[in-house]
């Protein structure tokens, strides 16, 4: 496994009008970030996605000054798919100018377009494509793995702004170029470097788990752009659905959850599921895996119903504002799932030192 990596969120906007997801940004905590995923992570690679393109460069060069091959991930959620040709096309500019400063990058033409773009999926917002979404496989009946038969009529509109965005790219990008699609979404590999998805287990065999990458498999590397889950017990069958627990913040802080009953707290859980997925996708071949994600400023560490870290998918927990630790550097802690995290990369990674 080439690319042995982490998350990195320097701000997304999940709901139009709503602060960043990481506020204010700071270079210095993100210079500590990159040195510790590089450094007690043992990681080869680091995706680094947002919204802002200045804050993906300012982390890519401390990512190239650890070492690390920088995934440069420009995501801007809520927008019509026909602003992101555009907006690619300026993310690769920068991406060139890093490439030409040193820096070992591919360059990321987006995420889960139909789930966070308008224009694929029917809805608005977010959680009108979510819903949609999953009614879809709710209603079909399918046995785990199968797509509704309604999702191909949308593959075209996604395929073709693909092609756009990725004919704009090599204007301006000279390196290797994929996408994060979804493990239901039906993309043209044909136009990219590496096949690129973000693959969660949902509780489904070992077997079962690794059979479904068969689907992605073709002569280009396959990297699974993201895969993990929320330190809850429960959490790991939910995979990537394992925030849906959490249905909305009350004023003073604490979570709303689905009916009423608040999640136990197990960071084991996370910890294990992370372990068995890198094993797994380790015996199943990949060229990579990025584990989602090092920290989510978002959701911070609590007590009881206060305790929204455990909806998160991140590898540390962040202390709440009114603990004198939130001032501190870092502002966070390891979790159970760090560690298992970084057991695999650095026994990996002596592997592969003792084998060359």
């Amino acid at each position: 496994m080439k690319f042995r990596g982490v998350v990195y969120d320097v701000g997304l906007r999940f709901v139009p009008g709503q602060p960043y997801s990481v506020e204010p940004f700071d270079p210095a905590l993100v210079k500590h970030d990159i040195r510790v995923i590089a450094k007690d992570l043992h990681a080869t690679a680091v995706r680094i996605e947002g919204e802002e393109i200045d804050r993906l460069v300012t982390a890519s060069r401390f990512a190239h000054a650890e070492g690390l091959t920088v995934f440069f991930n420009p995501w801007k959620m809520g927008a019509h798919i026909d602003e992101l040709p555009a907006y690619y096309a300026q993310g690769a500019r920068a991406a060139e100018q890093l490439r030409k400063e040193g820096v070992d990058i591919i360059f990321v033409a987006g995420c889960e377009t139909p789930l966070f773009n308008k224009g694929i999926f029917p809805g608005e917002q977010l959680t009108d494509r979510l819903g949609w979404l999953t009614r879809q496989f709710a209603e079909s009946g399918l046995q785990s793995g199968e797509i509704p038969a309604e999702f191909a009529g949308k593959w075209p509109t996604l395929n073709q702004m693909l092609s756009a965005s990725v004919k704009a790219v090599p204007a301006e990008f000279l390196g290797r170029v994929t996408y994060a699609a979804t493990a239901f979404e039906d993309v043209d590999w044909r136009i990219f470097d590496i096949v690129g998805v973000d693959y969660y287990r949902h509780g489904e065999s070992a077997e079962k788990y690794i059979a479904g990458l068969n689907r992605f498999r073709n002569d280009k590397p396959l990297v699974v752009m993201e895969v993990g889950s929320c330190a809850y017990l429960g959490a790991a069958a939910l995979g990537a659905g394992g925030f849906m627990v959490l249905e909305g913040v009350n004023p003073d802080g604490t979570g709303k959850f689905k009916g009423g009953v608040v999640p136990t707290r197990s960071e084991r859980e996370q910890a294990n599921y992370v372990g068995e997925v890198l094993e797994l996708l380790d015996k199943g071949g990949v060229d990579g895996a990025f584990i989602f994600v090092f920290s989510f400023l978002t959701y911070r560490f609590g007590e009881g119903a206060s305790d929204l870290d455990m909806i998160s998918f991140s590898l540390v927990k962040t202390f709440p504002e009114i603990d004198p630790q939130s001032k501190a550097m870092p502002p966070w802690m390891p979790k159970e799932a760090f560690v298992r995290v970084a057991e695999f990369n650095k026994r990996y990674g002596a592997g592969a030192a003792g084998s060359s």
